[in-house]
C-alpha cells in the first residue's frame, strides 16, 4: 500500500490540507436577510456588480441552495474578479504557464509572464478563472432543476469589533444537469450516476422511500481537541485546517461531530476520535448537515358517542399519524476516515498559530514569495505510526 501523502507548497514548504465536497440535489434561490426591514430576501442566481470599497471592481457571483435531502439546504457559491493574469496547464509537459488576461481567450497570443516556457503548444489548456466560471456555469442554474456539484470547501477570516470571524464556503468547481437520475454528458448522452463506484439508480423525487441522498467530502484535519458528551457519546471533534497563503500555511478553525452508534465488535468510531490528542493529523469523510429534522405524531380524534367502532380493541386500529418539526441537524458529521491516513503528533505548536499572533513575536518573520498559485508539490511523505491507531 503507498504511503499517504500531504500537498506541500514549494516556496514555504508548508502543509496545506485539502477539503473536496459532491452533492447531488434540487436548485433553489438563495435568501438573504435584509438587516434594516428585518424581511427576507431571495438573492439572483448570477449577478455582476461593483465591490464596496474605496476603489470599486466589477464581481460576478453565482449562489444557490441545492436540497441533497428533504429539507437539506446547502448553499454554494462561485465569486471572481478580472484579474491581471491567468495559467494554462499541460497535463503531457507537465507545466503551467502565467498568461495575460486580456488575451486569454486567444490562444496564438499566449506567452508566459514568467519566461520559463519559451513554447506553449497544443497541450496547454486554460484554467478557467472565478470571473470566467461564475458566469459560463449559470447557464446551467434555474428554479427546480437537478444538479451535481462538485468544489471545495474554503476558509475565510474577516475583522469584527471584538474579534476575527472565521467561516467556511462550499466554493464551486464543476456543475453537471442530471435528466431522470442520470447525467447528461457534453454530448446529450445519460451516464449512470456512481457512489463509491457503484452505479445506483437515482430518484428525482425527496419524498420517496427509494431516494438515496449523494451528500459528502473528505477533509484533513489536526486535532485541536475533543469532546465525548457523557450522556448521548456524541464525540464534539475541535479541529484545524491548514489554508494555502502566500507567506505560510494559514490554520484556520473548524467543528465537526461524531455521532455515537452501537458496533457490533470493537471500538465505536466515537470512542475512537475522543482518544485523539492535540497536533494529530487524520482525514474524515462525511456529509454536511444543514436540514430539519422530522418525527411522526399520532392525530387525536375526537370519537362522537354513537360511533360503532369507539369500543373496538386497539389491536384492531390504525392510528393516523403526521409529521412535524422536531428540530434541527448542522453542520459537517464525520461518517468515517480515511484508513492510513492518521498520523500522531504530525502537526506542530507553530502550525496551529496565526499569522497575527506571530506577527506580533516576529515582525520579520514569514518572508517569501509565492507568485505560482499552482506550486505546490506532493513529494513529501509522511509515514503513518500504527502502533497507537485507535481506529486500528
Amino acid at each position: 500500500m503507498a504511503e499517504y501523502t500531504i500537498k506541500v507548497n514549494k516556496t514555504h514548504k508548508g502543509k496545506e490540507f485539502k477539503a473536496p465536497f459532491r452533492f447531488i440535489g434540487k436548485v433553489s434561490k438563495f435568501s438573504k436577510k435584509d438587516q434594516e426591514t428585518e424581511s427576507w430576501e431571495e438573492l439572483p442566481y448570477y449577478e455582476e456588480k461593483m465591490t464596496r470599497s474605496a476603489n470599486p471592481k466589477p464581481r460576478r457571483v453565482l449562489q444557490f441552495n441545492i436540497e441533497t435531502a428533504l429539507s437539506n439546504k446547502l448553499k454554494v457559491e462561485i465569486a471572481g474578479m478580472e484579474q491581471k493574469f491567468v495559467y494554462a496547464y499541460s497535463r503531457t509537459n507537465k507545466n503551467t504557464a502565467k498568461i495575460d488576461w486580456n488575451v486569454r481567450f486567444d490562444k496564438d497570443k499566449w506567452v508566459d509572464l514568467n519566461g520559463k516556457i519559451q513554447n506553449i503548444d497544443d497541450t496547454y489548456h486554460l484554467i478557467d478563472s472565478p470571473w470566467d466560471k461564475a458566469e459560463s456555469l449559470s447557464a446551467l442554474i434555474k428554479d427546480d432543476v437537478w444538479v451535481e456539484v462538485k468544489g471545495e470547501y474554503e476558509f475565510e477570516s474577516i475583522s469584527g469589533d471584538e474579534r476575527d470571524i472565521e467561516f467556511r464556503k462550499r466554493t464551486i468547481s464543476s456543475i453537471r444537469p442530471i435528466i431522470d437520475g442520470t447525467f447528461i454528458a457534453d454530448d446529450g448522452k445519460p451516464l449512470p450516476i456512481k457512489v463509491n463506484n457503484k452505479e445506483i439508480e437515482y430518484v428525482m423525487d425527496l419524498k420517496s422511500p427509494d431516494f438515496i441522498e449523494v451528500n459528502s467530502f473528505n477533509m484533513q484535519i489536526g486535532i485541536k481537541s475533543t469532546y465525548q458528551d457523557e450522556v448521548t457519546g456524541d464525540t464534539k471533534v475541535n479541529a484545524v485546517f491548514l489554508k494555502n497563503a502566500k507567506e505560510r500555511s494559514e490554520p484556520m478553525d473548524v467543528e465537526l461531530i461524531v455521532y455515537q452508534k452501537e458496533v457490533e465488535k470493537g471500538k465505536s468510531m466515537a470512542d475512537a476520535f475522543a482518544s485523539l490528542n492535540t497536533y494529530d493529523f487524520i482525514e474524515v469523510t462525511g456529509q454536511d448537515n444543514n436540514r430539519a429534522t422530522f418525527a411522526y405524531v399520532d392525530i387525536v380524534e375526537d370519537i362522537p358517542s354513537d360511533d360503532p367502532f369507539a369500543d373496538v380493541d386497539d389491536t384492531q386500529k390504525v392510528t393516523r399519524q403526521e409529521r412535524v418539526t422536531n428540530g434541527d441537524k448542522k453542520g459537517l458529521e464525520v461518517i468515517s476516515y480515511v484508513q492510513g491516513s492518521i498520523m500522531r503528533e504530525l502537526l506542530t505548536e507553530e502550525e496551529f498559530r496565526k499569522t497575527a499572533a506571530l506577527t506580533s513575536d516576529d515582525p520579520f518573520s514569514g518572508s517569501g514569495n509565492a507568485d505560482d498559485l499552482f506550486g505546490k508539490s506532493d513529494s513529501d511523505q509522511f509515514a503513518t505510526n500504527k502502533d497507537d491507531d485507535p481506529f486500528a
